[in-house]
């Protein structure tokens, strides 16, 4: 460039700068314009938010921790820690002894009651045998047992009940016997009267001829009155005899009414004993049968605290837990309280892995899927609270994840919010501040 050049722009440059207030204005004009352009993006461009909420991986349903509600003393330990096992698989038997003891006694008092019941029913409806309901030869030693004595039972009460009727029966016999007698004898004397009246007849036809002496008459009134005296006699004796066997059928009555209301109340009385008997033997049962504690579910063994065969466990202590393994992951997190409106049912989320670092870490999401009804609280812990929030894991990324994921793992449960802009975030809080203090009084 030339001398005569440099001067012009050296000469133009300081009558630029000698007016008054031009650098000024200039860079009013950029800062008003930078200005303006910030409050334009402020107002105009939306940030997206997020609510965060802190938590872990869990197995859907959680651990399963393995209980005991009666205690006892270990025979056998079939598991170790961190084994896995198998949904009803065997992991721990307790001595059944005394249970066992307790439920045979209880069976044993079963068959017998319902062997008795067999038996007073056949009794009650007139039966020659009790209809058990079971082959003797395909019962249990104890039940054929008692069906044996309830057989022998039921042959002695009949004997019985015979025996003790059997001389009412025998006097009826004898009484119908009698009646048979007396009423043959009545036939007679009565067939003797028809044949005296006839001979009165002629007689009287005689004795009005003078034929006959009127002592012949008078001999032979004597004797009509001596046989209808005898007919009385004898219809009076059979009426008697009918008396005395009416009165033996009621008392073989009364002793049949007497036996069949015995036989009733020992039937109710058997089925009452029953009755109480079949929760006791469910109970019973239940206690045997929970000496053989199984697996809840599939999955691994933790917090196993039992280690020692001939060891005593308290009635409801916990033995071990199952951390199932066939259930999907879910992210446990806890929710801050004043993000309660911008997370509901349904919503995406994303679930980061804290513990992992950024090269390794999955990406992972899912769907909220439960929010707790109301704040959780924890009594050794101050603070506001929080809600429980349960995200469940998209089946695709868990398949794609290159790190194996494991219950309890820590993670953050991020769900996307309304987005808003600049001035919303920084006016908001203001606004409710201002909105508050001037509602006070």
């Amino acid at each position: 460039m030339s001398t005569l050049g440099a001067t012009y722009i050296a000469d133009r440059e300081r009558a630029y700068y000698a007016r008054p207030g031009r650098p000024a204005l200039v860079g009013a004009i950029v800062v008003g314009a930078f200005a303006s352009a910030m409050m334009l993006w402020g107002t105009l461009a939306p940030i997206s938010g997020a609510a965060i909420a802190s938590g872990n991986l869990q197995v859907e349903g959680r651990r399963q921790s393995v209980q005991h509600p009666y205690g006892g003393v270990i025979r056998q330990l079939l598991v170790r820690d961190g084994a896995h096992v198998e949904k009803g698989q065997l992991l721990l038997v307790l001595d059944d002894s005394d249970p066992r003891a307790k439920l045979d006694v209880l069976v044993a008092d079963r068959d017998a009651s319902r062997a008795a019941q067999a038996r007073l029913m056949a009794e009650r409806d007139g039966q020659a045998a009790p209809e058990f309901g079971v082959d003797p030869k395909d019962a249990r030693p104890a039940l054929r047992q008692a069906m044996a004595n309830e057989i022998a039972m039921m042959a002695a009460r009949k004997h019985q009940f015979e025996a003790e009727t059997a001389v009412l029966r025998r006097k009826i016999a004898e009484l119908n016997a009698q009646i048979d007698g007396t009423q043959a004898q009545l036939t007679g004397t009565e067939k003797q009267r028809e044949l005296l009246s006839d001979e009165m007849t002629g007689a009287q036809h005689l004795y009005e001829q003078g034929y006959t002496p009127k002592t012949r008459i008078l001999a032979l009134q004597r004797e009509d009155a001596k046989l209808q005296a005898d007919i009385g006699a004898q219809r009076a004796s059979i009426a008697g005899m009918q008396q005395q066997i009416a009165q033996n059928e009621a008392e073989i009555a009364k002793a049949e009414r007497a036996r069949m209301s015995e036989i009733t109340d020992q039937l109710r009385s058997t089925e009452n004993k029953l009755a109480e008997l079949a929760p006791k033997i469910d109970a019973a049962t239940d206690v045997v049968t929970r000496t053989q504690i199984r697996a809840p579910a599939t999955g691994s063994v933790v917090g196993l605290d039992v280690f020692t065969e001939g060891g005593v466990i308290q009635p409801g202590a916990k033995l071990m837990d199952i951390v199932p393994s066939d259930n999907p992951l879910i992210a446990d997190a806890q929710l801050k309280l004043s993000d309660i409106n911008d997370v509901t049912v349904g919503r995406r989320a994303e679930i980061r892995l804290t513990g992992v670092n950024y090269v390794e870490r999955p990406r992972l999401y899912g769907t909220v899927r439960t929010v707790s009804a109301d704040r959780v609280t924890n009594d050794k812990a101050s603070g506001p609270g929080y809600y429980a929030v349960e995200v469940s894991l998209e089946p695709e990324d868990v398949k794609k994840s290159r790190i194996e994921l494991q219950s309890g793992m820590p993670a953050e449960v991020i769900v996307p919010t309304r987005p808003r802009t600049l001035f919303e975030y920084l006016f908001g809080p203001l606004r409710d501040e201002l909105t508050r203090a001037f509602r006070e009084r």
